[in-house]
């Protein structure tokens, strides 16, 4: 069909246009930083893999099962993000001036989907290839070429999964209508700041109330599962560890999936008489809250089982806030997209703590100026476009 390119063309569009946008200095961050830093990254994983090279070569486990799975999950993914990516534009508002059924536009997102599964499927295949052969493993690209498999059944699974779930598809009248069901939460209660509006407004909510779902059920089903464990373990053997841990992880998660900072670009909000600093902190608000709700649960417990191990659970908090304040920075830099918002944090945590064995403290102060680097840009932004 004729159709069938147009989401391809407006993905290489996007790229090109953004290339265009950058201003030199920003190309010569992107460039010459980004080409530094993985440059010593490939570096340091030569020399990790040339170390555990014995090891690696003779674990079966390792290459009958850890690649396989490894591969899967990425795989899925890479599909959840490359679907969701395909979608936005083909039910993107200036698509519906086109006289394209939902099913032109689907094969269209599946077209596309396929070209970038397929281009991720070569360079899995070329860097486990890469990794046999700096390990010397032998039939390196037999071992390539198992890679493929799961990651293209992963890639499907996340695709299958998602085109089930019509969540692009436009609105009909009702569909976002509360009718006679009951709200699962009521958030005016909790966020009492002002402007009152700015939560609603930021998770799309109708009269900020939250309506029970299968993604709400699930991820407070594993939430509180994890609660449970970490408060029973530490009831019955006295031990602060796994739930000190649980309220620090659960707590991220929580503040992670609540926040959002899209607003930051609206022009209403820009030209509002209201500064960068207090739009920041409004929207910081109540995932804060949330997440502290969730750290208290099992620290509660932890806490009234041995009350001796206050000083490990109030480390915990300081790390929570430290970690929520510097992940709020991140999704405010990156406000229209909290999947790379999320990614690019928990990648910037990775690095940090895999350099902290080798560097010590320091790794610390270059995250810190990390997230000044980010806030100032971000500051800027809201202020002068």
């Amino acid at each position: 069909m004729k159709h069938d390119r147009l989401i391809l063309s407006l993905l290489q569009q996007e790229v090109l246009g953004s290339l265009r946008s950058l201003r030199r200095g920003d190309l010569a961050w992107i460039i010459l930083g980004g080409g530094a830093v993985m440059a010593y990254a490939a570096a340091d994983a030569v020399v990790a893999l040339h170390a555990a090279a014995p090891l690696l070569r003779n674990s079966r486990w390792l290459w009958f099962a850890g690649l396989p799975a490894g591969a899967f999950l990425l795989g899925f993914f890479a599909g959840l993000g490359a679907i969701h990516l395909a979608l936005s534009r083909a039910y993107a508002p200036f698509m519906a001036a086109l006289p394209v059924s939902n099913r032109e536009r689907r094969r269209m997102a599946i077209l596309a989907i396929a070209c970038i599964g397929t281009g991720l499927a070569v360079l899995v295949v070329g860097f486990t290839a890469l990794a046999c052969v700096l390990i010397a493993k032998s039939d390196s690209f037999m071992w390539a070429i198992v890679a493929a498999p799961p990651f293209a059944a992963g890639f499907a699974a996340a695709v299958a999964a998602q085109l089930r779930v019509p969540s692009f598809l436009p609105a009909r009248n009702g569909d976002h209508e509360t009718g006679g069901d009951r709200p699962l939460l009521t958030l005016n209660r909790l966020d009492r700041a002002r402007p009152s509006w700015a939560a609603a407004w930021a998770w799309n909510l109708r009269a900020g109330t939250v309506m029970l779902s299968w993604r709400i059920f699930g991820a407070g089903s594993v939430m509180g599962l994890a609660v449970l464990i970490s408060a029973v373990g530490a009831l019955a053997y006295h031990r602060a560890a796994p739930g000190a841990i649980t309220g620090l992880v659960g707590g991220l998660t929580v503040f992670m999936l609540a926040m959002r900072y899209h607003p930051l670009g609206s022009p209403v909000l820009r030209t509002a008489p209201i500064g960068f600093g207090r739009a920041w902190l409004r929207f910081l608000w109540l995932p804060l809250q949330l997440s502290t709700v969730f750290f208290l649960l099992p620290t509660g417990a932890v806490l009234a089982a041995e009350p001796s191990s206050w000083s490990l659970l109030a480390a915990s908090g300081v790390w929570l806030l430290m970690l929520n304040g510097a992940y709020a920075v991140f999704a405010a830099y990156f406000m229209a997209k909290p999947r790379i918002a999320a990614f690019s944090f928990l990648a910037a945590i990775a690095y940090a703590t895999y350099e902290f064995s080798e560097y010590g403290r320091t790794v610390v102060l270059g995250f810190l100026a990390l997230v000044i680097w980010l806030f100032y840009r971000t500051r800027r932004r809201f202020y002068y476009g």
